[in-house]
């Protein structure tokens, strides 16, 4: 791994923590309210709920349009016209304007394999997380349970709908709506200006439980809140010791290809090659599976703590 030397040039520019939060407010605002807009242009009026559960396959490209362009127009073009404002410069492409969200040309790829391979050795305890919340958590809320359970049922066959896929070319192209584009969006917003802005602010640490903690909530799922947020706070911790966005974007990409490969491989196989959750927890081979790949996830985690430097970092 590189050695990493800290220079901010942008301190005295950066928004305070009042602005920072505004901002946020207006973006998770805004943000599903243009997407329900966008939705009803290319539904044609139809209920939301209805089309997301029995979405007319004619319009699913259209829907994967619409996530792509929601993204992109809502968080991304927002965070470089910002950028640019803050440091002055006409052109929101700028040098200046990339260098204030930690985007550089150099990148470690060592330092990527790591932070990547950290996210990897998290997904067991994710999925025991959830696992357990399925069980126990949900079912003793009685009717607000229910709702969480029905709320992510629906949104999971709406994002099975549009990853559905015939062809290489299709695969493509749901792979850039579901895992790049969001990779890069949500990691310009949430680790390149807000975070980054909120460590100088409040402490470094402060920024990457404060901003995990929203990333979470941004995605309005609440049975998925608490593994978002450990997502989000592994993220925001790498971000914090690198400095440079290509790493958390590398991380949150294939975090979210992962993903949607596994969903492809379970369709494919009818779902039969899911483990039935109760039985799985049963198995004492998963409990050992869960404490090596967290003891080694700790592992990584320290060996990025190592790193001592807050802010943007320059390649040595």
């Amino acid at each position: 791994m590189q050695t990493f030397s800290f220079s901010d040039s942008f301190a005295a520019r950066r928004p305070s923590f009042v602005f920072n939060t505004l901002l946020l407010i207006t973006l998770m605002l805004l943000y599903p309210l243009a997407g329900a807009l966008l939705f009803s242009m290319v539904t044609g009026g139809l209920e939301q709920g209805a089309a997301l559960l029995h979405p007319d396959r004619s319009t699913i490209p259209l829907l994967r349009l619409v996530q792509s362009v929601g993204q992109l127009f809502m968080l991304a073009l927002p965070v470089i016209c910002l950028s640019a404002w803050h440091t002055g410069t006409r052109n929101p492409f700028s040098g200046d304007s990339f260098a204030f969200l930690g985007i550089q040309r150099g990148v470690d790829y060592g330092t990527v394999a790591l932070a990547v391979g950290g996210i990897f050795l998290l997904q067991p305890l994710l999925y025991t997380m959830t696992a357990l919340q399925d069980l126990y958590l949900w079912p003793s809320l009685g009717d607000a349970g229910k709702e969480v359970i029905r709320q992510r049922d629906v949104m999971e066959l709406f994002i099975k709908e549009l990853a559905r896929v015939g062809s290489l070319s299709e695969f493509l192209q749901v792979a850039f709506v579901l895992a790049l584009t969001p990779a890069v969006c949500e990691e310009m917003l949430f680790r390149g200006y807000i975070q980054q802005n909120y460590s100088h602010s409040i402490s470094s640490g402060g920024a990457v439980l404060l901003t995990g903690l929203v990333f979470a909530f941004f995605h309005l799922s609440a049975a998925n809140l608490l593994p978002l947020a450990l997502l989000g706070w592994y993220i925001g911790h790498i971000y914090s010791k690198t400095g440079n966005l290509a790493v958390p974007v590398a991380v949150h990409l294939m975090n979210n290809l992962a993903a949607l490969l596994f969903l492809l491989f379970a369709e494919g196989s009818g779902s039969r090659m899911i483990l039935r959750i109760d039985s799985l927890l049963d198995a004492p081979w998963w409990w050992l599976v869960v404490a090596v790949s967290l003891l080694l996830f700790v592992m990584v985690v320290r060996r990025f703590s190592a790193l001592s430097i807050s802010g943007h970092a320059v390649f040595e």
